[in-house]
């Protein structure tokens, strides 16, 4: 949902194994291992501690914060023998197990706050799905972003501090972000939040105005966008991912 509806993506044909076809072998006896096919398949992850379950690794060339990861993937597992012994190509690995619409967690989202004397500005940029290291995403983001305001308070106790819901607010799109070029890889959004309001809000919790205060980014999806999803709705909207919270910076 994330794809521009005008967009055309070609089928994807998935290409066999990379391996020789080996139709004849000549096979000494004392001969060396050769490793023939060994590297045709990328191994699964290390074995967890709790039972016979492996980590599928991301595909090479893309890390945890890669666009691409926007997308879904198609894997084939297959045991096989690793190069501690000897094998031909085609008789390393056995039958396919063919997974498709495999989904990664999505790269990170990063929350950017700032403040003058006026207001608190909230910065984060929209999910941008890509194709071949093209930018596919639509002009008008298919998704909903919101900034969410806390006051960082202390435990009576002194034991830790606590991080009390001051406000929200929906984000969007500048107006000039708009007009950029449709292959422009990132689109902001951007929440405000009025200092003057900020500032009643912490009288009102009986805290003072120079509380220190935290921000955080959400990004739903927006089939279906209730009217109050981070409030009386919260737990009826899917959300895309959330962002780490982050110190507002003081006013310069």
């Amino acid at each position: 949902m994330l794809i521009d509806i005008h967009e055309e993506i070609a089928e994807v044909t998935e290409s066999p194994l990379p391996i020789e076809a080996e139709w004849m072998r000549l096979i000494a006896r004392g001969q060396s291992r050769d490793g023939s096919g060994l590297r045709s398949m990328d191994p699964l992850g290390e074995q967890a501690e709790s039972g016979p379950h492996y980590l599928v690794r991301l595909p090479q060339g893309l890390s945890e914060t890669s666009l691409e990861l926007f997308g879904m993937f198609t894997y084939e597992i297959r045991l096989g023998h690793t190069g501690s012994r000897w094998s031909t190509a085609q008789g390393r690995f056995g039958p396919a197990l063919r997974i498709a619409g495999v989904q990664h967690p999505a790269p990170p989202l990063v929350c950017s706050p700032a403040r003058d004397q006026f207001a608190i500005r909230i910065r984060a940029p929209y999910a941008t799905a890509v194709h071949n290291g093209r930018n596919v995403r639509r002009r008008f983001p298919r998704t909903s972003m919101w900034a969410v305001l806390y006051a960082r308070v202390q435990q009576t106790d002194a034991a830790s501090w606590r991080n009390l819901l001051l406000a929200r607010a929906m984000m969007s799109p500048r107006q000039e972000s708009m007009d950029l070029d449709a292959d422009a890889r990132t689109l902001f959004g951007e929440g405000l939040f009025e200092i003057v309001q900020v500032q009643n809000q912490l009288r009102q919790l009986g805290l003072p105005d120079d509380t220190p205060l935290t921000a955080l980014a959400v990004e739903l999806f927006t089939d279906p966008l209730p009217p109050d999803p981070l409030g009386q709705s919260l737990g009826h909207a899917r959300m895309l991912r959330v962002s780490p919270l982050v110190p507002v910076p003081d006013q310069c």
